[in-house]
């Protein structure tokens, strides 16, 4: 697999890319709304430098609004990437709408799909980092729902129909989970289904958070999810030569980062109530004294990132309790494989089943495609099998 696919779960230079490509989409938009309006009406044109280059700007306030609409009609179809799709033949399927109120400010929305026929399971699929909605995993949801497996998804806040500024971070990313769930579960239609939660990647930690809330699915997948501590995928990435994370880890080499990135864990490990300003004070002064420099992990010492960096799950994975089931590729660059079959072994939770599926990356696809087109969610069928058939027998 291609170690330039720019997905993981600090990704800034995937988040530029997809700016780009919304500011392409809308630069488009303008274009051709410019070259439709023109024989229209005889409109005053200014060239303003707005978004991502000089545009002629139609100045008329109902054309203006028209062409808010017809961007943000644009943008909903394909997520916020442009990679997402709804699935085919929705009609097919019954439809209820779910929405929960957070902190009197912020709305967050999601869908259940529910087979026409009799079913008794349901699946939650979290999604991983990024600014997702629920229209990802079209793929994955198509074969659930076309074998008798009702679907939730939802959009993440400030995505799709749900409100709020767009921030993922594991602390606000599952409380608003929580508070999706609990509405879910309030529908009659479901009361006598069984309900399990897939999370992907971010989304597996964070399902792992409401577990730790007491949160309860009935049964729970783990789709490329770190096992332990989640930091430790860093160091995976960085030997893999991922570029995420280099401007949080600066150094001439990948010895000498990830040098500089054992410090920074060792040093946020040994004062677990310092804040991160507390820490850079310490590790400023201290790193000297172990030839480490200081400039190579100032940016890794942030709230966000020192809050990540003591998460640490390995504690509820051995407590589960539920029929749970860890599945991984053998080629996946960004979640270590073997690290999560020692640690799984560690734990030697008999609730837990681990599934490794060869020639298969971190999306479950066998060649590494691009992340910003809808291929990224068409996942291999050895995948979907194997999660039906393990879903179905589940009593």
């Amino acid at each position: 697999m291609s170690n330039n696919l720019k997905y993981s779960f600090n990704c800034p230079s995937r988040e530029n890319d997809a700016t780009s490509i919304a500011k392409a989409q809308f630069d488009k938009v303008l274009i051709v709304f410019f070259v439709l309006s023109s024989k229209l009406v005889k409109p005053k044109i200014q060239n303003l430098t707005a978004f991502s280059g000089t545009l002629p700007i139609i100045m008329k306030k109902p054309l203006i609004i028209a062409l808010l609409l017809l961007s943000n009609l644009i943008f909903s179809q394909d997520g916020f990437y442009g990679n997402e799709k709804e699935i085919e033949n929705i009609e097919k399927y019954n439809k209820e709408e779910i929405e929960v109120e957070i902190d009197k400010e912020i709305k967050i929305f999601g869908t259940l799909l529910k087979p026409k026929n009799e079913f008794d399971k349901i699946l939650v699929i979290i999604a991983g980092t990024g600014q997702i909605s629920q229209n990802a995993h079209n793929y994955l949801t198509e074969y659930l729902l076309g074998n008798n497996i009702g679907v939730f998804r939802f959009d993440k806040r400030g995505v799709g129909k749900s409100s709020g500024e767009y921030n993922d971070q594991p602390k606000f990313y599952s409380n608003d989970f929580i508070k999706i769930f609990e509405q879910l579960r309030k529908s009659k239609s479901i009361s006598n289904k069984k309900i399990g939660f897939l999370g992907h990647s971010l989304g597996g930690i964070v399902s792992i958070q409401a577990i730790e809330k007491n949160i309860k699915p009935d049964f729970l997948i783990q789709w490329s999810v770190p096992i332990g501590k989640p930091r430790d995928l860093l160091k995976y990435q960085i030997k893999n030569g991922i570029k995420n994370y280099d401007k949080l880890i600066i150094g001439e080499s990948t010895e000498e980062r990830i040098a500089s990135l054992n410090y920074v864990h060792n040093l946020i490990d040994k004062n677990p109530n310092k804040t991160a300003w507390e820490l850079w004070k310490i590790g400023k002064k201290e790193s000297k004294k172990l030839n480490i420099n200081k400039k190579s992990f100032s940016n890794y010492l942030m709230p966000h990132h020192v809050e990540f960096a003591r998460i640490d799950n390995l504690k509820t994975y051995k407590n589960i309790d539920c029929p749970t089931l860890f599945i991984i590729g053998e080629e996946d660059i960004l979640v270590d494989p073997r690290q999560s079959k020692t640690e799984l072994d560690k734990i030697a939770n008999p609730d837990i089943e681990l599934k490794k599926i060869n020639g298969l990356n971190h999306f479950m696809t066998k060649e590494a495609v691009e992340w910003n087109t809808n291929k990224i969610y068409d996942v291999d069928l050895v995948f979907k099998e194997y999660i039906v058939k393990w879903i179905k027998n589940i009593n």
